[in-house]
């Protein structure tokens, strides 16, 4: 799973080939994981503390196209 980014507690990921809509992206930190979908910031899974997501909130707002364009890349369909 590449990754996209390092936090100052945690990491930022986008799996490539095998995933499946909607856009999301994977934040593991410490004894946790969060999935999140990229164009709303919705929690799809799993559970962060509140001040490592105040800060992966405050990244997604900024580079929400950058994770965007990392699915696209990642997850390119034949046609």
């Amino acid at each position: 799973m590449p990754s996209v980014q390092r936090l100052s507690n945690s990491t930022v990921y986008v799996h490539a080939r095998r995933e499946h809509p909607p856009p999301h992206f994977h934040v593991i930190g410490p004894g946790w994981e969060i999935k999140i979908e990229t164009r709303t910031f919705k929690v799809i899974r799993g559970d962060a503390p509140r001040s490592d997501l105040a800060g992966i909130k405050q990244y997604w707002a900024t580079h929400a196209q950058l994770l965007l364009d990392k699915w696209d890349e990642y997850n390119e369909r034949d046609p």
